[in-house]
């Protein structure tokens, strides 16, 4: 399951909440309950928020940032019932027929609005929560099925695989796998996406793209570089929505001299880097110039 409990005491409990990359992503048509139909490929990464519960005798559901959570990075996350970690709690507590009470504390890291999965793994964290601090009497298969009814990435987070193909509307995972360690250089421009917004630009003529190839290479590397394999079928339409984006993948092409790619439906872009080392130095590089902020994703 998703990383494990980092910290327990009597009074709260902690775990670590990862994001993801998407490697690979085909939208194959829409759906009759107007989600779409995805083919994806998922890498777990290293850059995580964290969450905390503590027990709450009134029997409501709270959520509140870490004092340490930037304010660039509270804009856009709901903490009322809008939120998946609430809404997540709310769902166990409707499947065991209990009104249990929680005060949740977030740490963010990852931006919101930005294609690398922080607000599902927000809610794949505070299925496992919830769990251990009521002792649901909840198997996996019963979390993996409340997950499927949140959203869309939050099923792969919540299995705690190194990477998957993701198919339906994300919730049916396959474990795939990874034959070394993989790096990636991301940028987010200031402005987040709209993933629905984006699904609903993005055009879906054209020949369909298969997983298959990036399945193979991840597992045993071929002749091909990782780069030529990566694809996604929402850039386009993101780009279109996103001018600073745009530019954002432009810039990096330029400074890298390497193919720029998105995660999800953005905003976030990457590069794929050939060791941690290279990794750093191109982070280096490219934050000087573009004055924004960056990470180095380790999958």
């Amino acid at each position: 399951m998703l990383c494990g409990i980092d910290a327990e005491s009597r009074h709260a409990i902690t775990v670590a909440s990862p994001g993801k990359l998407n490697a690979f992503l085909e939208v194959l048509g829409k759906r009759p309950d107007g989600y779409h139909e995805l083919e994806t490929v998922m890498l777990r990464t290293n850059l995580a928020d964290q969450l905390t519960v503590r027990p709450n005798g009134s029997g409501t559901l709270l959520l509140r940032f870490s004092d340490a959570t930037p304010e660039a990075l509270r804009a856009g996350v709901p903490l009322d019932g809008r939120n998946l970690i609430l809404k997540a709690a709310a769902a166990i507590c409707d499947r065991v027929h209990q009104p249990f009470g929680a005060e949740f504390i977030l740490h963010k890291r990852i931006p919101p609005q930005s294609g690398l999965g922080g607000g599902s793994g927000n809610a794949a964290a505070a299925l496992i929560l919830c769990r251990q601090l009521w002792k649901a009497r909840l198997s996996d298969a019963d979390l993996q099925d409340i997950a499927a009814g949140l959203g869309s990435d939050i099923n792969f987070l919540l299995s705690g695989h190194r990477a998957a193909v993701c198919r339906g509307r994300g919730e049916i995972i396959e474990p795939i796998s990874v034959s070394r360690r993989l790096h990636f250089v991301a940028f987010r421009p200031r402005k987040g996406n709209s993933t629905a917004d984006v699904f609903r630009a993005t055009s879906l003529r054209g020949e369909l793209r298969s997983s298959t190839d990036i399945i193979r290479n991840l597992a045993d590397p071929d002749s091909r570089p990782l780069a030529s394999l990566i694809f996604n079928r929402l850039t386009e339409a993101a780009r279109a929505l996103n001018p600073e984006m745009a530019t954002l993948m432009a810039r990096l092409q330029h400074i890298a001299r390497r193919p720029v790619f998105m995660s999800g439906s953005g905003s976030t872009v990457f590069v794929v880097a050939e060791s941690a080392q290279h990794a750093a130095a191109l982070l280096s590089t490219v934050h000087r110039s573009v004055k924004l902020k960056g990470w180095v994703l380790e999958c």
